[in-house]
Parts: C-alpha cells; structure tokens; sequence
C-alpha cells in the first residue's frame, strides 16, 4: 500500500480544493445528509474523512471523522471529533453509529478481501436500520471506454491552476484500473503520482453488502440524485443495515484462523 501514502501528500490536498472545492463538497455533503437522515441526536462515521471536506459542511456534533493520515487530520478536526485510526479495523463497539459514509473510492483502494474487512466491521459499528452510503467509480462505464480504446487510454484533468495528464491501463481480468498521473502545476513539473483501484459494478457491491448484513435501498449516477445509468461517472449505493454477517461468512473467518 506504499502508493497511498505517497498519493495522498500535500499536492493532493492543494489539487483537492480546486478540484472539488467549496461548492461540490457542500452538494456532495446535502446530498449525504438526506441519504443517511442525518438530524440532530444521530452520529454518523466518515470513513477516510482526509482533511473533513465533507465534515465542513455536516451539522456540527453529528459526524466522527477516522483516517490514517495524520496531517489531513489536523484539518478535519476543525469541524468534528476525528480519530487517528485504520479503515479497516475502526476502533469503535458494536452500534456506535447510525450510519456511515465511505467516498471518493476508498472502497477499492485496498483491494477486495480488505474492502469486505472494512465493510464488515461498519456493520458492526452502525446500528440496525441504519444507513450505508459507498461511492465508487462506475465500473460499467470504465468497462465501456476500455472496449472502445484498449487497455491504455490517455486523459487531461483540469482543476484550477492544475493539468494533470492520466494514463490509464484497465485489467478487465481483475477489474483493477492503474492511473499514472504527469502533474503540473501553472505550467510547473511537480512529480508523478500513481493511482491503482479495484472497481465493482452495482450487482458485486450488492452481493459484498448483502454478506455483511445490508440491503441496498437505492443507486445514483451523481451527487444531484440522479438515477444511476451505466454511463453515469460515479456509482453511489445506499444500503440499510438490516442483520450481522451471514453465517457462509462466519464460517469462512473460522476456517481461515
């Protein structure tokens, strides 16, 4: 996992703030807000909160923030209470929360055995009834360009004073895309960054959720709450948690240990 720690530096974070800035943040927290009936008295977990670009716009007392990455952490405590720890065994008890939110892809960025860890110790820690929400990239449309132009295909971002030239290589065989982004800053060479993702369709994070003891309520195709489609950019599940883990699970964590 050497590449997360270098990805997210302090680059990242400057490119962060034109890239999805005041205004996207606050659309994406609403939108969070309402998908998770987030109200006064009920907590909710951000999940790899970075530097609490969502927790800036969440009522006041009603998230905790947890990430790894203690410099993004000093920012992010600005507006909640933020804990120092691992997404994938979050130090929380049983129901400790009405819900959780896990963005921008993190769920992907360890790879799938993990990404079940994480999703199995958040339905420990959200109550029953409580709600889920997991964004990802949309791998069905990831999938369309793949078919269109090969395995590698190039791409320009644009974010304020930023340009970033993305390679991207798909590997269909394990649904993994590698992103090697060129990045310049108003003209200046600032490095290389490397991105690496495992992407899930809709039908394989229903699958994924429903093992660990969630329903899916509702898909997005975007932050406007607009329906999801296979073309849309991002693929945004809501779930409910409605049990525990199945026992076909539960068996299988016996057997391993």
């Amino acid at each position: 996992m050497d590449w997360i720690a270098e990805f997210f530096d302090d680059v990242y974070l400057d490119f962060m703030q034109y890239y999805r800035g005041e205004e996207a943040s606050r659309q994406e927290a609403l939108f969070i807000q309402k998908a998770l009936g987030i109200s006064p008295g009920k907590r909710v977990l951000d999940v790899a909160c970075g530097h609490g670009r969502h927790m800036a716009h969440m009522p006041r007392d009603s998230v905790v923030g947890i990430d790894v990455n203690i410099r993004y952490l000093k920012y992010a405590k600005r507006f909640g209470d933020v804990v120092a720890g691992d997404v994938r065994n979050p130090p929380f008890r049983r129901g400790a929360f009405h819900g959780a939110y896990i963005m921008h892809s993190t769920l992907g960025m360890f790879g799938p055995e993990a990404d079940l860890e994480i999703l199995t110790w958040l339905s420990g820690i959200i109550k029953p009834g409580g709600r889920l929400l997991v964004d990802v990239a949309n791998k069905a449309k990831i999938e369309d360009i793949y078919a269109a132009l090969g395995e590698t295909w190039n791409f320009w971002i644009s974010a304020g004073p930023y340009r970033v030239l993305s390679m991207a290589h798909y590997n269909p065989l394990h649904s993994k895309i590698r992103e090697v982004r060129q990045i310049y800053k108003a003209g200046k060479y600032l490095g290389e960054r490397v991105l690496e993702l495992t992407l899930y369709g809709l039908g394989e994070l229903r699958i994924m959720l429903s093992t660990v003891g969630f329903v899916v309520e509702a898909a997005y195709g975007d932050f406007t709450g607009e329906e999801y489609r296979r073309g849309s950019d991002r693929l945004i599940v809501v779930a409910v948690k409605t049990s525990g883990v199945s026992k076909a699970l539960e068996e299988a964590v016996k057997w391993t240990k």
